[in-house]
């Protein structure tokens, strides 16, 4: 009897899959699913992202509807195929599925921007692990004379390993490259490429090898944070891709700061980097100018929202270097401070948005913060 309810247990499972999608993924994957329910992806609809709801709230309306729901909700397939955008469950608890990022099998490049191949497969979904490229049916390993058995795949699904896409973190790139206008203008600059050589990827910053078991049914010690570390969730490790070099010179010094991820910094449309630095001089703090990276967005030589933007009027932004300079004199016995930080928003943007009551949006988040001696 044991084993006729096992199978119809595992059919059970099978066939509640994709209606409830990332619950159901919560039954394996309990770590996972609890930092996925705190990520900007869980998080990007206009019913749970305050930002994106003002943003296209603002933005002018079409025949074309709501055409955010590409990268912002594609698990919303009514969205998706009508640009018609209402408040259901999927909007609410997974605009971005675990079930369909796992599903994408390629990414086909567009001029306005880029989209999301999947594979159509029920139940086969893509991963990236060392050592493990293969498509993995469930099995288990026999241990101790036969009396222990271990699983070392999944019961529910077939595990993919062989997609190249989820090694070199280009998964990713079907919605965060570039976003064009219809001025042809881009308005993320995330396809701001450093180096075609850079051994760093989207999933090697943003989603490292944190502590905890991926899975319940094979305990592993470390898994991929699926938090996803960024300007929602930050993470120690983000600083490890950027560098200070402080140069002192005869009027002052400098500071060049190295981007060691393959992307520039802060290019998003309304988004704001900032170096702070301090100087401890015998008991007493000296607070410098902070320096500001944005890409500002205009037409006609005036700032404007993103959807109308054909030019710049200003680029700050980190590349693969970016040098500061100041004209403060550094004397022995100087500590100098520097604390790189990034708001979700800027003040003046939160303003135009009607979302300078949150001071949340505003907040300084810090990047990296390393301290100097002289």
């Amino acid at each position: 009897m044991r084993h006729l309810i096992l199978p119809f247990l595992i059919s059970i499972f099978i066939s509640t899959l994709f209606a409830n999608e990332s619950r159901v993924c919560q039954k394996c994957h309990p770590i996972i699913f609890e930092e996925y329910y705190k990520s900007s992806h869980k998080n990007t609809s206009i019913y749970n992202n305050p930002i994106h709801a003002a943003m296209w709230d603002a933005h002018p309306k079409d025949e074309k509807g709501y055409t955010c729901a590409k990268c912002h909700s594609p698990s919303d397939e009514k969205a998706l195929r009508d640009g018609v955008v209402a408040k259901n469950e999927v909007q609410v608890e997974e605009p971005i599925s675990c079930v369909y990022c796992h599903n994408i099998k390629s990414i086909e490049e567009g001029e306005e921007s880029n989209t999301n191949v999947l594979s159509g497969k029920d139940r086969e979904f893509y991963t990236a692990e060392k050592g493990k490229k293969g498509s993995a049916e469930y099995k288990t390993e026999k241990s101790w004379f036969g009396l222990v058995k271990e699983p070392k795949s999944s019961p529910y699904h077939k595990i993919n390993y062989d997609n190249e896409n989820y090694y070199s973190g280009n998964v990713c790139m079907g919605c965060h490259s570039h976003v064009n206008n219809e001025h042809s203008f881009d308005i993320t600059m995330l396809d701001a490429v450093i180096s075609e050589k850079d051994e760093n990827s989207c999933v090697t910053c943003h989603m490292p090898q944190v502590v905890g078991s991926k899975v319940t049914i094979n305990e592993t010690k470390t898994h991929a944070f699926h938090g996803i570390a960024g300007i929602y969730h930050m993470n120690d490790k983000m600083g490890e891709y950027i560098e200070f070099k402080v140069t002192q010179k005869a009027q002052g010094f400098d500071v060049l700061i190295i981007n060691k991820s393959n992307h520039a910094l802060f290019g998003q449309a309304l988004r704001a980097g900032t170096l702070k630095a301090t100087i401890l001089r015998d008991g007493k703090i000296i607070t410098l100018e902070p320096f500001v990276f944005e890409r500002v967005l205009a037409k006609d030589s005036k700032e404007v929202m993103p959807w109308s933007a054909n030019a710049l009027l200003k680029d700050t932004l980190i590349y693969a270097k970016k040098e500061v300079p100041y004209s403060n004199i550094l004397k022995k016995g100087d500590k100098l401070t520097l604390t790189l930080g990034v708001q979700r928003i800027t003040k003046e943007g939160a303003q135009k948005l009607g979302l300078e009551a949150n001071e949340e949006f505003t907040k300084f988040r810090i990047l990296k913060s390393e301290k100097f001696d002289f």
